[in-house]
């Protein structure tokens, strides 16, 4: 093993996520907004598969005030670490809405749930009128996405409920109105500025609710999708949305941002392959040369996208070599034949994402984009933390 091998300990292939750079990125993203308006973290699936409960202290000391995850059990979870990291006044969102029988929950961990139907602001108001204490939720408008939210005919009740004061509103305390952009990372989609017309309207019926549009992409568009409040999530990882399709001014607002993981696999083993021979399952690559074929210890099974076969790259000793063959449930080859033997020797592993072959490239390169690669990622892998207040560890 060479000296400066990456510390992979018992396993195969290493992530290395910089909670300095998802910190650097939040703060990016927050200079982008005039002072008066939040910048929340979007942390749900885990924080996009790399860790939540790491993630979010370093975000919290930055001065991240409030997270967004998908359920319950993901805001639980994320409670008990900021609050263990001292930050347990911040708030925390949970974009699925509350369900029968989670309300408990709810209150006992300071949870604020995301309002997506009449149904669940309905039965939070019998809750609220009888505890007497209104309920605070967030109110989530459908403005164009035909996913979650308040639909138009919903939309009518709540403007004609909050006009009139009646009891049902008296007995919920929103305390943010929402929608969700559907094509914010594509400047060339009318979509962003019709659902910014609609929300802005809505807003103007609803004007002492503080409001959020912006996502990730959102941010980037300007302060008229900013509001009272943005909600950036992949860009704090380090990807711009638009992936690798950035124009105009995206290219250059990817680089503001810093790329959050780096990922490393050892070479398991290096055979000599001759003219003809085939590689792989079913032999989709047929050597056209006496080559040389790398075999990396990463596979389907740690998340590194099958379709990836015959299609990306790594980094070996700072030099480009080429996936050939399928890749398999426990390995990759690659063909190493032009870096010279010795590098590839003295190397002892190839970087699988990182500088030479970013996110994008590589989400592109996979025929999907950069959310589902990260969310992918298998626990096979070992973790390791860097930055944040401490330097952490585990497989």
């Amino acid at each position: 093993m060479t000296a400066h091998l990456p510390h992979f300990g018992q396993a195969d292939s290493l992530l290395s996520i910089d909670l300095d750079a998802i910190t650097h990125n939040w703060c990016t993203l927050d200079r982008l907004s005039a002072p008066e308006t939040e910048t929340a973290a979007v942390v749900k699936a885990d924080g996009y598969g790399l860790g939540a409960p790491l993630i979010a202290p370093p975000l919290a000391a930055a001065g991240c005030r409030t997270f967004f995850v998908m359920s319950l059990a993901e805001a639980m979870t994320l409670r008990a670490a900021l609050a263990e990291a001292g930050f347990a006044d911040c708030r925390i969102f949970t974009l699925s809405g509350i369900h029968p029988g989670q309300e408990d929950d709810y209150a006992a961990h300071n949870i604020t749930p995301v309002i997506n139907n009449l149904e669940q602001f309905q039965r939070l108001a019998t809750i609220g009128s009888k505890t007497g204490s209104p309920l605070a939720a967030a109110l989530h408008v459908d403005t164009g996405m035909s996913r979650l939210g308040f639909d138009r005919d919903e939309v009518a009740w709540l403007r004609k409920a909050y006009d009139g004061g009646s009891d049902t509103t008296q007995a919920v305390a929103p305390c943010l109105l929402m929608s969700h952009l559907s094509a914010s990372e594509d400047l060339d989609d009318v979509a962003s500025s019709r659902q910014l017309a609609d929300f802005t309207a809505l807003r103007g019926s609803l004007p002492q609710i503080p409001a959020s549009l912006a996502n990730s992409g959102g941010s980037f568009l300007g302060a008229p999708y900013h509001f009272d409040m943005t909600r950036p999530g992949i860009a704090l990882y380090g990807l711009h949305p638009a992936g690798a399709d950035m124009t105009g001014a995206q290219p250059d607002q990817a680089l503001a941002l810093q790329p959050a993981v780096t990922w490393q696999a050892r070479i398991l083993q290096q055979r000599r392959a001759e003219a003809g021979d085939r590689v792989g399952y079913n032999g989709t690559h047929v050597m056209t040369r006496e080559s040389r074929i790398a075999t990396v210890g990463v596979g389907y099974a740690d998340g590194y996208p099958r379709s990836l076969g015959n299609r990306a790259k790594v980094d070996i000793g700072g030099q480009s070599a080429p996936v050939v063959g399928r890749v398999s449930m426990d390995s990759i080859t690659v063909d190493v034949t032009d870096i010279d033997q010795a590098v590839v020797d003295e190397a002892g592993f190839a970087t699988l994402l990182g500088d030479s072959y970013p996110l994008a490239e590589m989400a592109r390169d996979a025929g999907t984009i950069g959310y589902e690669i990260l969310t992918q990622l298998g626990q096979r892998p070992k973790r390791r933390f860097k930055g944040g207040q401490k330097s952490q560890s585990g497989a």
